[in-house]
Order: structure tokens, then C-alpha cells, then sequence
């Protein structure tokens, strides 16, 4: 199944301090922090199909540099001089960019994702979005919007919605999970 989220990490954990600042402990609790609150707001199906890169030299103590936590994908980029580099390969390689979500405040990464077609979010405006209940996705291709704006209750491009909206839409579109 192709990926419908993929998170700057970091960009999530920034707000509170630096990813250099601090002991390592810390940036343990951050990243830890962050994926508990996706597992806990994003619904099964979108978990399911999200990966969150951090930057790395080597992966944490006990870690793989390539996980799973609650369905959600986890990657750091050990090969790679930086996250950013391993998040343009990632949107680069996608199947269908146009379905896929980017959260990032990076320029870089943000630019990478555009060129493809995938929705870019701020990281600091889907994150509270996420946190008051509404999930940011990507927008719906054109031929589909159009014929959903027809509708009563049509969901507009970048609007975010609730849990179980979203699940609809993704029964909708066939991303349930039979």
C-alpha cells in the first residue's frame, strides 16, 4: 500500500527546542512524545500508511535505524548527510504523490514535494490540527474534487477534517481495511 503521510520529524520536536540542544535523553522523550501523540490521533488506516524520518548519524541506543511503532513507519536517516535528503528520495520514489501529505516546514523538502504534486503542510499548524482532532491529508485530484463540490457537504482542498469524516473518505476511496 502506497504511503499517504510522510512527516519531517524533527520539524514536529523543533517548537520545543532545537534537536541539538539538550541530552540525549531528551531528544528520546521528544521523539517518543511526537510518535505517541500520532498513534494516538491519526486514525488506524492513515497510521498505517505514515513514516516519520528523524535526522541521525547512527540510530538510538536499542534501535534500528528502520521501525515500526503502532503501525507507524519510523525511519532515521543514517545514510544520508541529512533528513531532507532521505525525505526527496521518499517523495521522489512515490507511486501516487498527488494522494501524498508532506508535513515539513523545510523550503527544500516543502519545494521537493510541491514538484511532484504531493499537499505540503507547516509542520506547526498540522501538528495543532492534529492535536484538536482534525487530520490534514492530501487534497483530492481535480476531476474528483470538481465532482465532489457538487455535493452538500463536499471537503474543500488543505480543509482539515475529523476522525470520522476522514475514516468515510477513506472508505470512500477504498483505503478501508478489507
Amino acid at each position: 500500500m502506497s504511503l499517504m503521510l510522510l512527516i519531517d520529524g524533527y520539524n514536529l520536536i523543533a517548537p520545543v527546542a532545537a534537536p541539538a540542544r539538550g541530552p540525549a535523553a531528551w531528544l528520546h522523550r521528544e521523539r517518543k512524545l511526537l510518535l505517541d501523540r500520532l498513534a494516538k490521533h491519526l486514525p488506524h488506516r492513515v497510521r498505517n500508511r505514515c513514516c516519520v524520518v528523524f535526522d541521525a548519524a547512527a540510530p538510538p541506543l536499542n534501535a534500528s535505524n528502520r521501525y515500526e511503532l503502532d503501525g507507524i513507519e519510523v525511519r532515521f536517516a543514517v545514510d544520508y548527510a541529512e533528513a531532507d535528503d532521505l525525505l526527496e528520495e521518499l517523495i521522489a520514489t512515490h507511486t501516487s504523490p498527488k494522494q501524498l501529505a508532506v508535513i515539513s516546514s523545510d523550503h527544500r523538502v516543502q519545494a521537493a514535494a510541491r514538484q511532484r504534486g504531493a499537499t505540503v503542510f507547516e509542520s506547526q499548524l498540522w501538528l495543532d490540527d492534529l492535536l484538536c482532532g482534525r487530520v490534514s491529508l492530501a487534497t483530492l485530484p481535480k476531476n474528483q474534487l470538481a465532482a465532489r463540490e457538487q455535493e452538500p457537504e463536499a471537503v474543500k482542498p488543505n480543509t482539515p477534517v475529523d476522525k470520522e469524516e476522514l475514516d468515510d473518505w477513506l472508505r470512500e476511496f477504498g483505503f478501508d481495511d478489507s
